[in-house]
C-alpha cells in the first residue's frame, strides 16, 4: 500500500512529470508483470480516455495486483471482457463466492460468442474457479471462535511478539538452529520444550520450501535432518511449523493446491511412521491472503495466528484467540457470517460484556519475546535459552559472539545454496566465488567451535 501512495506522489510531485513514462513504455512494464511501476501513467492515461476498455482494463489490473481491490472495480467495470477476471477476484476477496461465479459465467459466456468459441477455459480462471468453491465450502463450516486480542506489528521478526509457556516450546529464528541446517533465513523455526527438537523450512531441488527436522543427541550434536514429508507442501511452499506438545500434532502453512489463496494454516498429524495427508484448518484462520505461524499455548489457554488479510503495507496482523478442544462451527445461516469469517472487528467474536484481561496478562507473564527466542545452545548437560542463564559476564560475552557469527554462518551458506543452483543451471564462471564462500563458511564453523569451547571453560 505504501508503495503505491509513495509512486502516486511521485508521479504528482516530479518534477520531470509523468510524460518522463511514455504510454508504451507503462504498457510493457504491465506485459512483464511491473504493475506498480506502470500504474501511474495507465491511471493518467485511463482518467483521460475512460472509453478504452483496454486502458480501463490495465489501470484496475494493476491496482488489482497492487493491493487496491476497491479501487479497480470501477476501472475494470469498463474494461474488456477479461476485466470480468478481475472482477470475479475482487468479488472472491469479498466472501462473495456466488458473485464472483457469475462474473466468471459472463466472461465465459462472451469468450463463447466472440470469435474465440473454441477457446479452452484459462487456467487462471480454472485456479480462481476452484479456490471460490474451497472459499464456499469453509463458509458452510465457519469456526465459532473467540479473538481476544489483535496487534499490528511489523513482518520482519513478528514471531518474536509470540509468548509462549516454557512448556510450549519457542518458535525461534534461524540463529537458533543446529550449524549447516540450511533453513530459510527469513522464515522461524520450532524449537520443543526441552530444545532437543527443531523443525523448519528448507529449499528442496526444487527450490521449494519443505518442512525438516533434526534431533538433539546426547552428547550435544545434531543428527542429520530428514524431511518430514514430501507431500506437506502439496505443490508449493511448506513453511511456519508449530508442534503441539503431544508431539503428535502439527500445525504449519502452505500455499500449495488446497489453499485459498498465499499461505494457509494446516493441520496434520504423526501415526507413529509419518506425517498423514495434511487438512486445512479452514475459517476463520485462513483468508484469501496470507495467513500463518499458528501456535496454541495450552499452558497458558491461548492460541496466535499472524495474517495479512488486513493489508497493512508492512506490518502484518497478530491474532489472539480461545482455543477450543472441540471444534463449534457457526450454523451456516447466521446473520453476518461473511464478517466473522474475514474477522472484519475481532471483537464481534466476543461475548458481551466479558473480560479477557486475565487471559492477556497470563500471556505477558510468560516474559518477552526476546527471551523465548534468544537462541538454544547445550554445555554439557544444561540447555541455555537467554543470555541470563549464563553464570559469568565472560559466557554471556562469548554467547553473543557466536550469536554474531552464526548468523555470519547463515547468510554465508544462504549465499552458497543459491550459487551452486546457479552453478548447475550453466554458470560455471561462478566457480571462485563457490570456493571462496565454501572456505569463508568453513572458517565460521572453526570460529564457532572455538568460541564454544571457550564458552564451556568459562561455565565451567
Amino acid at each position: 500500500m505504501k508503495r503505491f501512495f509513495i509512486a502516486i506522489l511521485l508521479a504528482a510531485g516530479a518534477t520531470i512529470g509523468l510524460n518522463a513514462q511514455t504510454l508504451a513504455e507503462a504498457e510493457s512494464l504491465f506485459e512483464q508483470g511491473e504493475y506498480a511501476e506502470a500504474l501511474p501513467t495507465l491511471l493518467e492515461e485511463a482518467k483521460a480516455k475512460p472509453r478504452n476498455a483496454a486502458l480501463q482494463h490495465k489501470a484496475g489490473t494493476a491496482l488489482l495486483r497492487t493491493g487496491h481491490p476497491a479501487e479497480a472495480r470501477p476501472y475494470l467495470a469498463k474494461g474488456t471482457n477479461d476485466s470480468r477476471i478481475g472482477l470475479a477476484e475482487i468479488a472472491f476477496l469479498e466472501y462473495d463466492f456466488d458473485g464472483a461465479d457469475e462474473h466468471l459465467d459472463d466472461y465465459e459466456s462472451r469468450l463463447k460468442r466472440g470469435r474465440r468459441k473454441a477457446a479452452e477455459p484459462s487456467p487462471e480462471v480454472e485456479s480462481l474457479r476452484e479456490r471460490i468453491e474451497r472459499g464456499r465450502n469453509m463458509m458452510e463450516r465457519v469456526e465459532q471462535l473467540t479473538v481476544i486480542d489483535s496487534t499490528a506489528i511489523g513482518r520482519d521478526d513478528f514471531f518474536r511478539i509470540y509468548r509462549l509457556s516454557k512448556a510450549a516450546g519457542r518458535i525461534a529464528g534461524a540463529e537458533s538452529l543446529p550449524q549447516g541446517a540450511r533453513a530459510i533465513a527469513d522464515l522461524p523455526a520450532f524449537i520443543t520444550e526441552d530444545g532437543r527438537t527443531a523443525i523448519w523450512s528448507a529449499a528442496d531441488e526444487n527450490e521449494n520450501y519443505t518442512l525438516t527436522q533434526s534431533t538433539r543427541l546426547d552428547d550435544g550434536s545434531w543428527d542429520e535432518p530428514q524431511l518430514l514429508g514430501e507431500g506437506l507442501g502439496e505443490g508449493g511452499d511448506a513453511a511456519y511449523p508449530f508442534l503441539m506438545s503431544d508431539g503428535v500434532t502439527l500445525y504449519f502453512a502452505n500455499d500449495g493446491e488446497n489453499s485459498l489463496g498465499g499461505y494457509d494454516i494446516f493441520m496434520t498429524r504423526n501415526n507413529g511412521e509419518e506425517y498423514l495427508q495434511p487438512q486445512n484448518i479452514g475459517m476463520p484462520y485462513n483468508s484469501p491472503y496470507d495467513d500463518y505461524m499458528l501456535a496454541i499455548d495450552e499452558e497458558s489457554g491461548i492460541g496466535w495466528w499472524a495474517t495479512d488479510r488486513n493489508r497493512l503495507g508492512d506490518s502484518i496482523t497478530i491474532y489472539r484467540f480461545i482455543p477450543r478442544e472441540m471444534r463449534v462451527n457457526y450454523p451456516a445461516d447466521t446473520a453476518g457470517l461473511a464478517r466473522l469469517a474475514i474477522i472484519s472487528d475481532f471483537r464481534a467474536t466476543q461475548q458481551p460484556g466479558a473480560d479477557y484481561s486475565g487471559l492477556l496478562a497470563r500471556a505477558s507473564d510468560n516474559g518477552d519475546s526476546g527471551r523465548s527466542t534468544a537462541f538454544t545452545i547445550a554445555i554439557g548437560s544444561k540447555i541455555y535459552h537467554d543470555l541470563n542463564d549464563f553464570r559469568t559476564s565472560r559466557g554471556r560475552t562469548l554467547m553473543t559472539q557466536i550469536i554474531g557469527t552464526r548468523h555470519k554462518l547463515d547468510r554465508t551458506l544462504t549465499d552458497l545454496e543459491a550459487l551452486r543452483r546457479r552453478y548447475a543451471a550453466g554458470e560455471k564462471t561462478l566457480s571462485r566465488q563457490i570456493l571462496d564462500s565454501e572456505a569463508t563458511a568453513g572458517s565460521l564453523r572453526r570460529e564457532i567451535r572455538h568460541l564454544t569451547d571457550q564458552l564451556a571453560e568459562a561455565e565451567k
